[in-house]
């Protein structure tokens, strides 16, 4: 079962028609969420951000989206499904249904909900964790529409490919100015010189929930990072990475090419977060 438009409808009842400006032209976005029993986790940092993400993308917004009117929405549609008592990984698709080509001759908001089971509620380290190296294909554009996660993923779907090529399980991307920016999963976080780096928003990685959630509670966490452009070279010194994401918390990256690394802090976050949620 889905929600769409605040109507839960079985999926199989949910179809796009073949001029839909998502379909055609990517003109939406989406939101990752992940929920516990009686709990939408770091709400308040996902709610700020769809609304920041339909303001950019010059959405009109209707006067009910509230966060009461979308937890509302978020809860029912998990309790379509029977998973009010599991850990659940949510996603909201928002898109322009107006017809058009590039302009669109009307402004109309969708937006659908759909929702599936994850297998544990708490957060625990990728033991084994992450073989990655960087992707050269393609290279990030330096502007802010790259901070957000709009529907055009064409480049991460690419990287897959060449994770499998690569016999790896991830990939950094770059930008223009050769910086690392992201990885294909996350916002990335280096430690070096005592000091945990991700790269800042110009850069032109995704804003995540995660990686807002860390930096503003950077203090109460006892947590020293910094906003700074990563170098590749920065990688060969670092003493840990790791990738950040609400579904995940915490990916531990174990080797950079041949490059190893520790994993000390991705175990102390995932146990800070654990208490808080």
């Amino acid at each position: 079962m889905i929600c769409f438009n605040g109507e839960i409808i079985n999926s199989k009842e949910f179809s796009l028609n073949h001029n839909n400006r998502y379909l055609l032209y990517g003109d939406g976005f989406f939101e990752t969420i992940k929920y516990i029993p009686n709990k939408i986790l770091f709400w308040e940092e996902h709610y700020f951000r769809i609304m920041g993400s339909l303001c950019m993308l010059r959405f009109n917004i209707p006067d009910y989206f509230n966060e009461s009117y979308f937890i509302k929405n978020i809860n029912k549609t998990i309790l379509s499904n029977k998973l009010e008592k599991y850990p659940v990984r949510i996603k909201i698709l928002f898109y322009r249904e107006s017809k058009g080509l590039y302009r669109p001759k009307e402004n109309k908001l969708s937006f659908l909900i759909s929702c599936e089971p994850l297998n544990i509620i708490d957060y625990s380290l990728n033991k084994k964790g992450l073989s990655v190296d960087i992707f050269n294909d393609y290279k990030l554009g330096l502007n802010s529409l790259n901070n957000l996660k709009t529907s055009n993923k064409i480049v991460n779907v690419l990287s897959s490919f060449y994770n499998d090529d690569k016999n790896i399980d991830d990939c950094l991307f770059i930008n223009e100015k050769n910086n690392i920016v992201e990885s294909s999963s996350g916002n990335i976080f280096i430690l070096l010189n005592n000091y945990l780096i991700t790269p800042p928003l110009e850069s032109g990685c995704i804003n995540g929930v995660m990686r807002k959630f860390l930096i503003n509670n950077s203090k109460k966490f006892n947590l020293k990072i910094k906003e700074e452009n990563i170098s590749s070279s920065d990688l060969f010194n670092a003493e840990e990475i790791f990738f950040t994401n609400v579904i995940s918390c915490v990916n531990w990256v174990k080797n950079f090419r041949k490059k190893e690394y520790n994993n000390s802090y991705s175990i102390k976050i995932i146990n800070q977060i654990n208490e808080i949620i």
